[in-house]
């Protein structure tokens, strides 16, 4: 029986001779990831939800709707459910400023909505486009300021599913 000795089979295929490249090694990988970590990166400003944010709403989720990959209906909804507890906490309230409560959840769904961006490429595209890292931030301890960002998620679950937005 023949031994086969082509360079071609097994683990190596395609690395071995003909001008192919090899694969990063283990160590090269972190050499890749220095280069790229030396750029500082930009702060996340805090931004006040727009007034039309209906109108902006929509046309985030029509930009969105022809790309991939895309956000789907359960990642979306599980987004504006992170806001439902603390918005349904203060809707009832008539002071000017967040309780410590609900200023420690904003910080939390923030954290949240970073950890969901960085684990999915659509989710991030969304998280994006719509500013909500920044609008979350912008919220700071103004009650009237999470009811818009409350009702500009609402917007965007709405518009989500008026253009057909992907099941999940």
């Amino acid at each position: 029986m023949a031994y086969n000795n082509n360079s071609n089979s097994g683990y190596n295929r395609g690395y071995s001779g003909g001008g192919q490249s090899r694969p990063p090694q283990r160590s090269e990988y972190g050499a890749q990831q220095r280069t790229a970590c030396n750029q500082p990166l930009a702060e996340i400003q805090a931004e006040k939800v727009p007034d039309d944010y209906i109108d902006r709403a929509d046309a985030i989720i029509r930009e969105m709707s022809g790309q991939r990959p895309t956000i789907t209906t359960s990642k979306i909804r599980n987004l504006l459910s992170l806001v439902s507890g603390i918005y349904d906490a203060e809707r009832l309230r008539t002071e000017p400023e967040l309780t410590k409560e609900s200023i420690a959840g904003i910080g939390m769904m923030r954290i949240r909505t970073a950890y969901e961006a960085g684990r999915d490429p659509a989710t991030k595209v969304f998280v994006e486009k719509a500013h909500l890292l920044q609008y979350l931030k912008g919220i700071g301890t103004n009650r009237e300021t999470l009811i818009a960002f409350a009702h500009y998620m609402e917007a965007l679950v709405a518009y989500h599913r008026y253009y057909g937005g992907k099941e999940a």
